[in-house]
């Protein structure tokens, strides 16, 4: 599987779906918060906003990254006052 990057910029404390990744086959992930901000992520199994405040999901520190594996169908939030994010697949 090739490479992707999908880039999320100027992120706010509430959920969007334009900032939202919809995995269409398991695939590993790779998402780096590019800012001094804290990023926050959820991952889901539907198009619904998540039901949890954005800073209750899981954090990423400023200027780190977390690896993992989403399965076909995950939609994977990302979400945080002054974040950015940076997303690699494949």
């Amino acid at each position: 599987m090739a490479v992707e990057t999908h880039t999320y910029s100027d992120l706010d404390d509430t959920w969007d779906a334009a900032n939202r990744f919809t995995a269409v086959a398991d695939v590993d992930v790779d998402l780096s918060n590019s800012r001094a901000y804290f990023l926050f992520f959820v991952i889901t199994g539907t198009d619904a906003l998540p039901a949890i405040p954005v800073r209750d999901a899981r954090p990423i520190s400023p200027m780190a990254a977390e690896q993992m594996q989403l399965q076909t169908g995950d939609r994977l939030w990302v979400a945080g006052k002054g974040a950015s994010a940076l997303l690699m697949t494949g």
